[in-house]
């Protein structure tokens, strides 16, 4: 019976990528292999909300902390 899954097994994972390669197709040219671009997008109100919101976690955690 185990013998019988890991073929099936097997044989589902080839299929998988038997599918995978056939979605390829070297006729797509070469293509553009830039890296993605750098996202400049930092609303420094943002930022500073986020580290204000840090912060008093960190606070309340550190009072938690020190009751007995």
């Amino acid at each position: 019976m185990n013998k019988i899954f890991f073929v099936l097994l097997f044989v589902a994972c080839f299929c998988l990528f038997a599918e995978a390669q056939l979605t390829f197709t070297s006729s797509w040219g070469g293509g553009k292999r830039s890296g993605v671009a750098p996202i400049s997008c930092k609303n420094e109100e943002a930022v500073s909300t986020i580290f204000k919101l840090i912060q008093n976690e960190a606070e309340r955690f550190i009072i938690c902390q020190q009751k007995p």
